[in-house]
């Protein structure tokens, strides 16, 4: 099972939007998706609430709580959401030991599942921690402001420090993917220039254009490309073009 960790140490950056369009992608092909929700806001959980199993985020900390497929019909969407909670919050306080906890259950559930994508806390601590230990793939979205780009060394930093500390010489970093990007703004193409200059072999192949068609599919509970709106096809097509890079990277 491959574990994709969607993560940014930074609130406002879209992780969850690329996150639930990443497990209705996978889904859409055929793929068993387990979804987790590691952010107590819930918004993803929210998103996919159709999808929720037997099993909380929280849970998953402690021994013996492996998440299972939940049942569905021939016609819906093989995922399966292990829901967020107001819980996740005393994660922060558990034993470190947690850590290894939480990969073994995720490995006790590999035979059920072909993906497991992780929506992450826009905070470093045990619960972004514990994913990026778990993981097998990570991808970092970013916003193209000053501040945003002042956390990517930051960001590069912790990913490389979980290969090193924990042994995961196999965890791959997909890249940094610009997200809520202003193609009109002088500003932000500045700075994705200067990530290119600075940062070139980090940055994923692709973005994620600021159009209204992203937040409207997530109030729905659908993916963009499934809206009937013009602007919405675009957007479904541009989300489709990084989806199926991503999609490569984790066959190949």
């Amino acid at each position: 099972m491959n574990v994709l960790v969607v993560n940014n140490q930074k609130g406002g950056v879209g992780k969850t939007t690329i996150a639930v369009h990443v497990a209705w992608h996978f889904s859409e092909r055929g793929r068993r998706v387990l979804f987790l929700d590691l952010d107590a806001q819930s918004n993803a959980s929210a998103t996919l609430a159709s999808m929720a199993g037997t099993t909380s985020a929280a849970r998953l900390f402690e021994v013996g709580q492996v998440p299972s497929p939940r049942p569905c019909a021939p016609d819906e969407m093989a995922m399966t959401l292990v829901p967020a909670e107001p819980a996740l919050l005393d994660v922060e306080r558990a034993d470190s030991k947690s850590v290894g906890v939480f990969r073994e259950n995720l490995a006790a559930a590999a035979s059920g599942f072909d993906l497991c994508v992780i929506d992450t806390p826009p905070s470093m601590g045990l619960r972004n921690l514990a994913a990026l230990v778990a993981a097998t793939h990570v991808l970092s979205p970013i916003y193209l402001e000053d501040y945003s780009l002042q956390g990517v060394k930051s960001l590069l930093q912790t990913v490389i420090g979980v290969q090193q500390r924990y042994h995961r010489p196999d965890l791959q970093f997909l890249g940094l993917l610009p997200s809520k990007f202003n193609s009109k703004s002088p500003r932000q193409r500045a700075h994705l220039e200067q990530l290119l200059r600075e940062a070139g072999k980090y940055v994923f192949p692709g973005h994620i254009t600021d159009r209204d068609g992203y937040a409207e599919a997530v109030a729905e509970k659908i993916p963009v490309w499934r809206l009937k709106k013009r602007s919405a096809q675009e957007a479904g097509r541009e989300i489709r073009g990084v989806l199926d890079r991503v999609q490569n990277v984790l066959s190949g």
